[in-house]
């Protein structure tokens, strides 16, 4: 075996395919990958990922351990001209050479190294447009239980229009991405196949059989996978029907994640990461004013206006407020940082709430939560008495 390439092409293809390496395994081959043809190919037994990369010579090929292999090249200037060479030197193995050095890094039987294999008769089920943008969309949107394995991925399904739609729920927020697909049977594609996926670029042919999905990169490349083996929940019954004149909160989600970071700083949570907590958003009965509002970790009060907020009918909710995941609001703001207005729309307090803006290719849906503090009306008052001096207004109701 004889590969000649540089360090800069030879360490892109090992990170593309390092999704695929098993950290810990029975099986030591499977922390390996296997080099030849000008490719790099690595596989966990349920998901095989081939990367081409350029190759001034080509000749055999070899499996060699992942860690080692890329530890070395990483460090190496990426126009360094590397040289892969087997030798039977410690009972075989292969010499990693370069300008100024040589190493040796032992290696297993190509025999020996599992390969995913794919039938025949599979059928190209989707164009690849847009489907990364997509999953991208999806992917946060996606389950890390165990108990519920069947959410830990993205469903190809279809929306009451039998339009295309990838759709990813945890239970508590749901998204459907519109994306155009042939596929039958509801099949679910996992979380480790979407991230290896994100890594690369937007494959040419997106090809399925039964329980088996296979992304063809340009090049000759190609991602592999199994399929979840699982049902995956009628996530049409969470959309609720809106009816006409039902409560709906306009604003700018740009605004909306600005507030929300400063109120982790009034409550203390800003040190743990990803924390999250209840915040109820209020309104008063005309809708020219928005507040959201929470309480800070010793009970205090802690609200803001919603400077772009403009509300239809909210004072509909119970209570006029409507309560949510200050974590689950950001995540959908994010994703609609396009745009100059989102709208918020609730059938009632305590039903799935509906975040969409004119432009969007997504349905979305948050669960609200129990919230509704007495503080919320208190701050929601001294607000609309604040003028340019909220701190006397506060004082004053209170």
């Amino acid at each position: 075996m004889l590969i000649e390439t540089t360090a800069g092409e030879l360490k892109t293809a090992l990170m593309s395919v390092k999704p695929a390496i098993q950290r810990r395994s029975t099986l030591p081959i499977l922390s390996a990958v296997l080099i030849e043809d000008g490719a790099v190919i690595a596989t966990d037994l349920d998901m095989e990922i081939r990367v081409k990369f350029a190759v001034k010579k080509c000749e055999g090929s070899a499996v060699i351990p992942f860690n080692q292999l890329y530890d070395l090249v990483r460090l190496l200037p990426a126009d360094r001209s590397v040289r892969l060479q087997d030798t039977e030197y410690k009972n075989g193995g292969v010499f990693v050479t370069f300008q100024g050095g040589r190493y040796f890094l032992p290696s297993y039987s190509v025999v020996d190294y599992p390969r995913f294999s794919m039938p025949e008769d599979v059928r190209e089920i989707a164009s690849p447009q847009g489907l990364l943008v997509a999953l991208e969309a999806c992917q946060s949107f996606m389950s890390t239980e165990e108990t519920r394995y069947y959410l830990n991925g993205v469903c190809f399904g279809r929306d009451k229009d039998d339009t295309g739609v990838l759709v990813a729920t945890d239970g508590h927020r749901l998204i459907a991405h519109d994306y155009a697909h042939d596929c039958d049977g509801s099949p679910i594609l996992p979380r480790a196949m979407i991230v290896a996926l994100l890594r690369l670029c937007e494959p040419e042919k997106v090809l399925l059989h039964e329980q088996k999905m296979e992304f063809v990169l340009p090049g000759g490349g190609y991602l592999r996978c199994k399929l979840i083996d699982g049902t995956f929940p009628d996530w049409q019954r969470v959309v609720p029907t809106i009816p006409p004149g039902s409560p709906r909160l306009f604003f700018e989600p740009l605004e909306m994640v600005s507030i929300l970071n400063r109120l982790e700083l009034g409550r203390g949570c800003r040190k743990r990461a990803g924390a999250s907590f209840c915040v109820d958003i209020a309104t008063n009965a005309a809708g020219d004013l928005a507040i959201v509002s929470s309480e800070g970790m010793g009970g205090e009060e802690c609200a803001e206006r919603i400077e772009s907020g403009r509300a239809i009918d909210w004072t509909k909710l119970s209570g006029g407020i409507w309560s949510g995941n200050s974590g689950y609001i950001k995540e959908l703001c994010r994703l609609n940082f396009s745009a100059d207005q989102v709208e918020l729309t609730a059938e009632g307090s305590g039903t799935p709430t509906v975040m969409r803006h004119e432009e969007s290719k997504a349905l979305m849906v948050i669960m609200p939560m129990r919230g509704g503090k007495a503080s919320t009306s208190t701050s929601l008052l001294a607000l609309s008495r604040g003028g340019d001096n909220d701190a006397d207004a506060v004082a004053q109701v209170a």
